[in-house]
């Protein structure tokens, strides 16, 4: 009988980095423009950062958010005007 196997348990390391937020500008093989943005959830914050830098990183993606989407409406206008002239 073999003796059973143990598993290699990943201890938890902090990381050093985070991934807050990403904007992506994207064009398919039909040539449609894409723009998408991914941010860290606001709710989830707390949980991972110093309680000093929370409020600071929630602003950050605050304002983010805000200048994401009136770059995205911007580059929807911009694309309308163009394909549609």
């Amino acid at each position: 009988m073999q003796p059973h196997r143990k598993l290699n348990k990943s201890k938890r390391t902090k990381k050093k980095e985070a991934y807050l937020m990403g904007f992506k500008l994207i064009i398919n093989n039909q040539g449609q423009f894409i723009s998408e943005f991914k941010n860290f959830p606001m709710d989830k914050i707390p949980l991972y950062f110093k309680k000093e830098n929370a409020g600071v990183i929630q602003a950050m993606l605050r304002e983010c958010k805000t200048n994401f989407t009136e770059l995205h409406t911007d580059l929807e206008r911009i694309a309308r005007d163009v394909f549609h002239s």
